[in-house]
């Protein structure tokens, strides 16, 4: 399973999720198991749904950014996948 949930999304699929389920509890419904599915999403990294439509908020291992630590500005710097 490639990513697909970048780590703003996994914030927040971790407060809805963690939401959900507090609604469940202060109103003591099973809906609040719902809250589950958002927060296992985010937990692994990865949504069947995104999955199945093409879509993904996770930076590519490949993206470059210039380095400007160095004279040389053209040379690409790797980004470290969070």
């Amino acid at each position: 399973m490639k990513c697909n949930v970048g780590r703003l999304e996994r914030i927040i699929r971790v407060i809805i999720g963690l939401g959900l389920m507090g609604a469940g509890i202060l109103f003591n419904s099973w809906w609040g198991i719902i809250g589950l599915i958002p927060l296992l999403t985010a937990i692994i990294g990865w949504c069947p749904v995104s999955a199945a439509i093409g879509f993904s908020t996770c930076r590519d291992a490949k993206s470059t950014l210039p380095d400007t630590t160095t004279d040389d500005s053209k040379k690409p710097m790797r980004i470290r996948d969070i």
